[in-house]
């Protein structure tokens, strides 16, 4: 199955090249090397365990039915959609195996796909990102220049009005242009990698067509898919790279968080909170980020130039802070937000 990966086995062992001399503390090489170990088994485990706490929420849910234990259902679930784009993201940096073979193609059709990514085009999307950080070179970035909802401080009216908007389902048209525009960019494309993306996707609903169980793929997959996978995105991506202030360096608008237990299942799962700590050393897997911030925080030089918050409320209060008082322009401007530019979440 090695269709399109040939060109693209970009080593990734150390810190991002255009920012490496912007890094305030470095690691020695056997602090590296130890940290950006690979555990294969590790990444198995984690890759079964989401798939199975899915199957086994959707199971009981059906088996236990209540409203209410549907809505936390589809929450849990969409914690767990992200958990797997996670594990897609240490796939596209080459941290889930060390067969090329097998981690990209793990990452495209048991991590990406049924996210409706691909993990190949998102893989040139985040390389950009990371070698050009906050510049007009860095496509998350520039796709958020002029867009009212990425202007920060912001209303705390404003604010929930946009997770309102994401939550609600209205995000879904957001995420699926985000993933059109990210295929689009992939220009390497060949005509097998099509067939076997589209064709996993026929046999998907087929299957579930065949077992009469369509319903069920729209309850447990598209219902969470597409309104808290989409709404944790924003906090998510408000947290490593928006509304911090003081700072004039190439990491001026990256921040790790400390995140709760409850934000760890619902919101920030694999560690993704350990954001500048990726962008530092994004060879360290996800599952040994903590101990890379445990290591460079016991450095002086770290800890006093980091920009870490106390939980994703925290971030949403550093999101809000200084914001002009609540006013009617607000009921105004959201109308409008309505039709604005798709809002670019970055995964």
């Amino acid at each position: 199955m090695n269709f399109e990966y040939a060109n693209e086995r970009q080593p990734e062992t150390g810190a991002t090249h255009d920012f490496a001399g912007n890094i305030p503390v470095k690691l020695t090489k056997d602090e590296l090397l130890e940290l950006s170990a690979l555990s294969p088994l590790r990444s198995l485990f984690h890759i079964v365990a989401e798939w199975l706490v899915i199957l086994t929420a959707a199971y009981l849910c059906e088996r236990f039915w209540n409203p209410i234990l549907y809505l936390a259902v589809v929450a849990f679930i969409g914690a767990r959609q992200h958990a797997l784009l996670i594990l897609m993201h240490d796939g596209v940096h080459y941290r889930l195996f060390r067969n090329r073979q097998i981690n990209d193609w793990t990452a495209e059709v048991i991590l990406a796909w049924p996210n409706l990514i691909s993990a190949r085009s998102y893989r040139k999307n985040h390389f950009a990102h990371h070698r050009f950080l906050d510049t007009p070179q860095d496509p998350d970035w520039a796709r958020r220049q002029g867009d009212s909802a990425w202007v920060f401080p912001k209303q705390w009216g404003k604010l929930a009005y946009l997770m309102i908007r994401d939550i609600s389902g209205v995000g879904a048209i957001f995420y699926l242009r985000l993933a059109r525009m990210l295929l689009s960019r992939d220009t390497g494309v060949s005509g097998r990698f099509l067939f076997a993306r589209y064709g996993f996707y026929v046999a998907v609903v087929l299957a579930f067509a065949c077992a009469g169980a369509l319903h069920l793929l729209l309850m447990y997959w598209f219902v969470p898919l597409f309104t808290w996978l989409i709404m944790i995105f924003r906090i998510r991506s408000i947290a490593e790279h928006s509304a911090i202030e003081g700072r004039i360096d190439a990491y001026a608008h990256t921040r790790s968080t400390r995140a709760s237990i409850l934000e760890h299942v619902f919101v920030a799962p694999k560690n993704v909170n350990y954001h500048i700590e990726h962008h530092f050393y994004p060879s360290v897997p996800f599952y040994r980020l903590p101990q890379l911030h445990r290591t460079l925080m016991s450095k002086a030089e770290f800890k006093d130039s980091v920009h870490v918050t106390r939980s994703y409320l925290g971030v949403l209060r550093e999101c809000t802070r200084n914001a002009e008082s609540y006013s009617f322009s607000f009921w105004r401007s959201a109308s409008r937000d309505l039709t604005a530019q798709p809002d670019p979440h970055s995964t």
